[in-house]
């Protein structure tokens, strides 16, 4: 008996194991950096973000990364600038909710009072077609002398792996996956709510983004125009 449980006990290491590994689904190695551009609608660029990987640390299960998120319009200037928490435990990987929000709103408002609360995007360690992956959610609230100036809400849902496919942009060419989502948003009394198209690339992230009013019109899209690894 103690021989078969140990036979079943090394049959399922391999398993346990792979479940247990953290996906590299972005480039988080100090000093590497990816620019994704955004276009409107009829392809005219509408600004960008860069991303910049300021530190990478172990934590239990696996590990932590601290990007720089600048936020930058079709002019050239710069609208505000933050950090990104991405991280890995137990074979789970958790995209930071604050990336859904308005980085000018946040450089504004970073001398008031503001809380946050969040259940981060999450990923498996592998992806499959068919699948449908956790809601998402955070709450950015801004308040003075203990009066709510502002709530602004995100809520992420619906989201589910279509398949794999390549594609080509100004950074290369990838494997990626496609996941769809809708995005409902609130800010005060104004609700919007969107759907999305992502495409991810193990090892190089979100390589292209599309978005859609809630009538199904294209809105405008994000690629991946620079992607540098030291």
């Amino acid at each position: 008996m103690k021989k078969t449980l140990q036979f079943v006990l090394v049959l399922l290491l391999p398993v346990w194991m792979s479940a247990q590994e953290c996906p590299n689904y972005f480039p988080l190695a100090v000093g590497n950096s990816w620019e994704m551009t955004h276009y409107d609608k009829k392809d005219k660029v509408d600004g960008s973000n860069t991303y910049s990987v300021k530190s990478v640390n172990t934590i239990a299960g696996g590990y932590e990364a601290s990007v720089t998120t600048t936020s930058i319009d079709n002019k050239g200037e710069v609208l505000g600038s933050g950090d990104l928490v991405l991280k890995c435990a137990n074979g789970i990987f958790y995209f930071d909710m604050k990336n859904f929000l308005d980085q000018s709103t946040m450089e504004q408002n970073k001398d008031m009072d503001v809380t946050m609360s969040a259940n981060n995007l999450e990923f498996p360690a592998t992806l499959t077609a068919g699948a449908t992956l956790p809601d998402a959610n955070i709450t950015y609230q801004i308040s003075s002398n203990g009066m709510v100036m502002m709530t602004i809400t995100v809520l992420v849902t619906d989201r589910k792996v279509v398949g794999q496919e390549t594609i080509t942009v100004p950074a290369g060419t990838f494997e990626v996956w496609k996941i769809t989502s809708k995005t409902q948003s609130k800010t005060g009394f104004i609700n919007t709510k969107i759907s999305s198209v992502d495409f991810i690339s193990l090892g190089a992230g979100i390589v292209k983004s599309e978005t859609y009013s809630d009538k199904d019109v294209l809105m405008g899209y994000s690629i991946l125009t620079k992607l540098v690894k030291l």
